[in-house]
């Protein structure tokens, strides 16, 4: 079976997470990047990603030069931003043909309050079996990342592998 995770990260938390599963999978590894680069204080990257997501905008992203058709599974990786997935996320499940090869998300915030957005997900992918919760590396709760990593791991090798 071959998997790719597919990620959009802004500070670099989800990237982690991300590259933590492919290696761990053999997954392919892809990035999904915005055409314009974001805001660059934290403030403003907030308040700009925040807008973007409330309103389910789809800004640019940079091209994937990625064969879709060739992966039978999908892991896609997304911040929540205002309590959705981010942005880009949402512009590559607008413009590539990938929604029903995702099975699994991983979500990561600072507050661990994905359930808005994994149920928005729920909504746009048909096949999604994992909604694996992680929280940002500033979050207290940053400590059970590696459990809930595991357990997920654990459980996709068992059924997919």
């Amino acid at each position: 079976m071959k998997t790719a995770v597919v990620f959009y990260s802004l500070s670099g938390n989800t990237r982690k997470a991300a590259v933590e599963i492919a290696e761990a999978l053999h997954a392919d590894l892809l990035e999904v990047q915005t055409a314009e680069e974001m805001p660059k204080g934290n403030f403003m990257r907030m308040m700009h990603g925040g807008r973007l997501s409330t309103f389910k905008k789809c800004p640019p992203i940079q091209p994937l030069h990625t064969d879709f058709s060739a992966y039978d599974s999908i892991i896609l990786g997304t911040p929540v931003w205002a309590w959705k997935c981010a942005a880009p996320i949402r512009t590559l499940l607008t413009e590539y043909a990938v929604s029903d090869k995702v099975k699994a998300v991983i979500t990561l915030s600072l507050g661990m309050n994905d359930e808005k957005c994994t149920a928005e997900l729920k909504q746009m992918l048909p096949n999604l079996r994992y909604t694996i919760t992680l929280a940002d590396s500033k979050a207290k709760e940053f400590g059970k990342n590696a459990e809930a990593v595991s357990r997920f791991l654990s459980e996709w090798k068992a059924e997919n592998q």
